[in-house]
């Protein structure tokens, strides 16, 4: 069993999207603090970002658990690194977005590990059928 038993979450789809957005945009026009601090690793975050966003919108909309469980460490991974880029700036205002970035990450970590419950259930399921 591949589809998760809870009901579609377009929010969630639209969230994703706009994070694969994001990570285009980042792309096209990357952040000169993370272009500075990461050089040309600047455009593996928005790959991480927009492949992450992808994969997690597809899961959304298609109610299958298998989309996020593989974008879901792609798209926390982007925002510890921008995260950490911030933080490492010292400036108020950008220690104070580090945070809340940093929290971002960690929830998205979290919806992971439902992920993971949820994939772990499937898996039971389908052996004991």
């Amino acid at each position: 069993m591949t589809r998760s038993p809870q009901p579609r979450r377009w929010s969630r789809f639209a969230g994703y999207a706009m994070m694969a957005a994001a990570g285009v945009g980042a792309a096209l026009v990357p952040t000169p603090s993370v272009q500075e601090a990461t050089g040309p690793l600047v455009y593996l975050w928005a790959g991480f970002l927009t492949v992450g966003g992808l994969l997690s919108a597809y899961g959304a909309a298609t109610d299958r658990w298998i989309g996020e469980h593989i974008g879901l460490p792609l798209l926390w991974a982007a925002f510890g690194v921008y995260a950490l880029i911030l933080a490492s700036l010292l400036a108020p205002a950008s220690v104070v977005a580090s945070l809340a970035l940093a929290a971002f990450a960690l929830l998205l970590f979290g919806r992971w590990r439902d992920v993971v419950a949820i994939r772990r259930e499937a898996t039971r399921e389908a052996d004991h059928q």
